[in-house]
């Protein structure tokens, strides 16, 4: 069970976590101010510091924060199908959807700043690509254990992959770049798994 300090610091987080959310939605990152951010909370600036580093390593949570959430939805989309290469289609085309219409990647994309912000998306993205691999990579071997699991991962690191660069650079449909993932990586997991 939690303490009451453990729970009030984990509380205090989520605030924090939340008025950061607002301040890059509104202003991008160059609108992410640790002071900003404290006064929303009832916090110093220093409690901000203290608990994220830095402004950077806010930005990182936050962007952590939303992917577990967008994970949640693009798993969900798994889920819904019997199919590994339905899912996958499934996922792909959900995850494209959402981060077309997501506040936080928009503004990363697009708002003041939004050169630094969108290396969380591009060459400083590691962080983000490793969690969205680990959630999408257990729940692929949960739901369909008779890919072979080096297929499963090598899968999912595409398909992230292929979604990271549309979201940054849109091109085609959803449901298109959906389809030609699936297409392409569908033949190589149904010849291994039978």
């Amino acid at each position: 069970m939690d303490t009451f300090a453990e729970r009030t610091k984990r509380r205090l987080r989520d605030e924090l976590l939340d008025a950061a959310y607002d301040a890059l939605v509104a202003g991008g990152y160059d609108g992410l101010r640790m002071v900003e951010v404290g006064r929303r909370t009832g916090v110093s600036r220093q409690t901000v510091y203290n608990e994220f580093g830095d402004k950077w390593g806010l930005l990182e949570a936050v962007a952590a924060r939303e992917a577990e959430r967008f994970l949640v939805d693009v798993n969900d989309a798994l889920a819904e199908q019997d199919d590994p290469i339905d899912g996958l289609r499934a996922a792909i085309e959900r995850a494209l959807v959402l981060a077309g219409d997501n506040p936080l990647i928009k503004a990363a994309l697009g708002q003041p700043g939004s050169d630094q912000a969108s290396q969380l998306l591009t060459t400083r993205g590691q962080q983000l690509l490793e969690l969205s691999h680990q959630r999408l990579d257990a729940h692929v071997r949960e739901h369909w254990p008779e890919v072979p699991a080096e297929d499963a991962t090598t899968c999912v690191d595409v398909a992230l992959r292929v979604v990271l660069s549309h979201i940054v650079n849109p091109g085609a449909a959803a449901a298109v770049v959906a389809e030609q993932v699936a297409r392409v990586l569908g033949p190589f997991l149904t010849s291994r798994r039978q």
